[in-house]
């Protein structure tokens, strides 16, 4: 476990109106908020389904390598 309580591997899990990072002990690394309906992602710039998904892709990427970084140095 890391100082972020976060345990690898990472999951992308998909909800109704997000999509979040989550490490193997079910904690939550982050969110990113979704919208199926183009005119709401217009006015509250959200990204869509597939965009978020995306999104979420890259940032448990990059947490993932932090954190092999980190454990790697301990």
């Amino acid at each position: 476990m890391t100082a972020l309580g976060l345990v690898l591997p990472l999951r992308i899990e998909r909800l109704e109106e997000a999509v979040k990072v989550v490490g193997a002990h079910g904690k939550s690394a982050l969110y990113v908020y979704i919208s199926a309906d183009r005119e709401r992602r217009l006015q509250t710039g959200r990204l869509s389904p597939e965009e978020g998904v995306e999104a979420a892709r890259i940032c448990a990427r990059a947490l993932t390598d932090a954190l092999s970084a980190l454990i790697a140095n301990d």
